[in-house]
């Protein structure tokens, strides 16, 4: 498999295009199509995806991603595509959609087919879409995915954003295929949660990256390829901190090594409650004792 950050010749392939944030349900349909017609025709399977999205780019506006650039190739490899091309959407946001098929997806691909999503829009002003390259006179095969929906909501990356942000982490997941998590390097903290008998790993969320809701919530997370069941705190713990800087906070059951320094992978699977400023540390701790118990009910289910 490769990854690549510029344009090469990579003739005869079956194509897929997209932005794929999150890589959820509806982008691993499309992916998986990809990679089973290169198979089928014995031809190699490529992706084009970009650097950042073309939404913010063309908005201005500060992005906000499901997953991180490394995160998201790593999903798609593991879906067995040949090669992913990353680019520099500020080099084609110009470009004609006529001019992007003729110059960048024939010239370097010479594809056989070409997969992208119901939605998908490409070339200045948004003016190529799946009804162009349906239509385009050239040798290749275009395939649209249709929409995918669950409990008839659409799969899609705006919805998902949505539920993380509003704490319907469940219904994300379902939609994602897989638990939403995210990765940090644990920093050291004000230590509180250890005076209070709960050791946890401090984590600053990357700024790029979709906030999920400010509370608590059960999940997992993962040091050197080992689970650990975790309570989950993210916000500005208003209890005990008075900067308000906005934390990952968390603590993995029956763990006790020093994580300062390291890599953790966090998933969220449910949604506890909201984050509560309590009145005194008493409060606080009686608090973390009975989320503490509802955890431990939780991985007994």
């Amino acid at each position: 498999m490769g990854v690549y950050f510029e344009l090469n010749e990579n003739k005869n392939t079956v194509l897929a295009l997209g932005f794929f944030d999150g890589v959820h349900f509806a982008h691993q349909t499309l992916i998986k199509k990809t990679v089973e017609l290169a198979q089928k025709n014995g031809i190699k399977s490529a992706l084009i995806t970009f650097l950042d999205s073309p939404f913010y780019i063309l908005t201005g506006k500060n992005p906000s991603y499901i997953t991180l650039l490394d995160d998201k190739i790593n999903l798609i490899q593991n879906l067995g595509v040949d090669d992913i091309y990353v680019l520099d959407f500020n080099k084609y946001k110009l470009m004609e959609a006529d001019d992007y098929i003729h110059n960048v997806l024939i010239e370097h691909f010479h594809p056989k087919f070409i997969v992208t999503g119901f939605n998908h829009r490409f070339g200045a002003n948004k003016k190529g879409d799946s009804k162009l390259l349906s239509s385009f006179n050239h040798d290749f095969n275009y395939v649209e995915i249709n929409p995918i929906y669950k409990n008839d909501i659409l799969i899609s990356s705006t919805n998902i954003k949505k539920f993380i942000s509003d704490g319907e982490i469940e219904l994300a997941n379902k939609m994602l295929n897989r638990n939403f998590s995210i990765k940090g390097t644990v920093i050291k903290g004000q230590e509180i949660a250890r005076t209070l008998g709960y050791r946890t790993a401090n984590i600053i969320l990357d700024n790029k990256l979709i906030k999920p809701k400010y509370g608590v919530y059960f999940g997992y997370s993962y040091y050197k390829n080992t689970k650990y069941p975790s309570l989950i705190n993210f916000g500005i713990r208003p209890s005990v901190d008075k900067n308000l800087v906005e934390t990952l906070e968390v603590h993995l059951l029956n763990f006790n090594k020093n994580l300062y320094g390291e890599e953790l992978k966090v998933e969220f699977e449910t949604f506890r409650r909201g984050e509560i400023k309590f009145s005194n540390i008493e409060e606080l701790k009686n608090q973390i004792n009975s989320d503490y118990l509802a955890l431990l009910d939780f991985i007994k289910e």
